[in-house]
């Protein structure tokens, strides 16, 4: 059903594209007809292509990032043309001679250098997002965290780009690294292949923890536990490690973030007076996670601060937890944009980024 529902609404977003293009500009044939053609062929190729993403053949590198260009590009696209939709509402009673073709023309122009723009962040922009929470009980004046989440390497990611996310996140000088969660879409253990993606630059003094996301378990949780066992990263599995000293780190598994023994069992320590820094790949775990232990830093990903329209939107002002700092029973939660992105390698009103986390006395 889920599956036969979301080609619906895909087919369907790009029949109403083209039935807003044709009837905006009021395209007669052949032009009509070439629209129509052109958004066929486009859309059946976008789906194959993301169909094929797993696999790993010579055109993949190509064909893998347009057939998702093309699904970001619809959803700019459709996105627009509803909000024209809406700004032509008036029109129904004024009757403002061609506002409709020309709004039309304006809506297609914005939704391509959207497009381009949205390109152009992901390829270019990397954040250092600093965020300073204070910790009362710290027993350090501050502790310095980098957090980078939401990876997704797949079969045609590039391995100089992980490298040099690696190299910056290791330049900010971090006391700690938290990975928390979807890094990876595709089975790097296989042949070692993970060796060519730099996570050995990822040091630290106090060490580098990680949590499973839900793209481990679609990808393969088993390889992907393998794999940082190797790398000696440690995955906290609905568990505690505690810094001596220090600050006690917790994880859960993505499988259990709505579990309330799950999340009680991770938060569990025997150094209860010092602070617990909870990794949750989602944010949901918070309103669990706050109400059974006050005082906790829970670090969290997942949302991709919705990436582009339409998902975008609805994240920002319609979801609970979107991005950004939260507060609750005298607990904060930071969940960050993401440090790369998942489906289309495009991003409108947000930003990738590395998160440098100060915890302050």
């Amino acid at each position: 059903m889920f599956f036969i529902v979301a080609l619906a609404l895909y087919f369907g977003g790009y029949a109403y594209a083209v039935w807003r293009t044709i009837t905006g500009l009021s395209l007669k044939n052949p032009y009509a007809l070439y629209v129509i053609i052109a958004a066929a062929v486009i859309s059946v190729t976008a789906l194959l292509s993301f169909v094929a993403t797993r696999k790993s053949f010579p055109l993949m590198s190509v064909l893998g990032p347009f057939g998702y260009v093309c699904m970001g590009a619809l959803g700019i696209t459709v996105t627009f043309f509803v909000i024209n939709d809406i700004i032509n509402l008036p029109n129904l009673f004024f009757k403002f001679k061609n506002f409709r073709f020309y709004s039309t023309a304006a809506t297609l122009a914005l939704a391509v250098l959207a497009v381009i723009w949205s390109l152009i962040n992901v390829g270019c922009v990397l954040k250092v997002t600093k965020v300073n929470i204070k910790v009362p009980d710290l027993p350090s004046d501050s502790l310095r965290i980098v957090l980078l989440a939401d990876l997704h390497i797949t079969a045609y990611t590039n391995p100089q780009t992980l490298i040099n996310i690696f190299d910056k996140a290791a330049s900010l000088n971090p006391d700690i690294i938290i990975i928390a969660g979807d890094v990876v879409d595709t089975d790097l253990n296989k042949n070692d292949k993970f060796l060519n993606y730099g996570f050995e630059r990822l040091e630290a003094p106090f060490g580098v923890y990680a949590v499973t996301g839900n793209h481990e378990y679609y990808a393969g949780v088993k390889p992907f536990l393998e794999m940082f066992k190797k790398l000696n990263i440690k995955v906290l599995q609905n568990e505690n490690v505690y810094i001596d000293g220090l600050i006690n780190i917790s994880g859960i598994n993505d499988i259990n973030y709505a579990d309330r023994e799950s999340i009680k069992k991770a938060l569990s320590t025997d150094a209860p007076r010092y602070p617990t820094l909870f990794i949750s790949h989602r944010p949901e775990s918070f309103d669990a996670a706050s109400s059974l232990r006050r005082n906790i830093v829970q670090l969290s990903g997942h949302t991709h601060a919705g990436q582009i329209p339409p998902v975008e939107i609805v994240r920002r002002f319609f979801m609970k937890y979107n991005y950004g700092i939260y507060e609750n029973n005298g607990s904060k939660m930071y969940i960050t944009s993401g440090t790369r992105f998942w489906g289309p390698p495009m991003r409108l009103f947000n930003f990738s980024e590395i998160a440098l986390i100060t915890l302050e006395k």
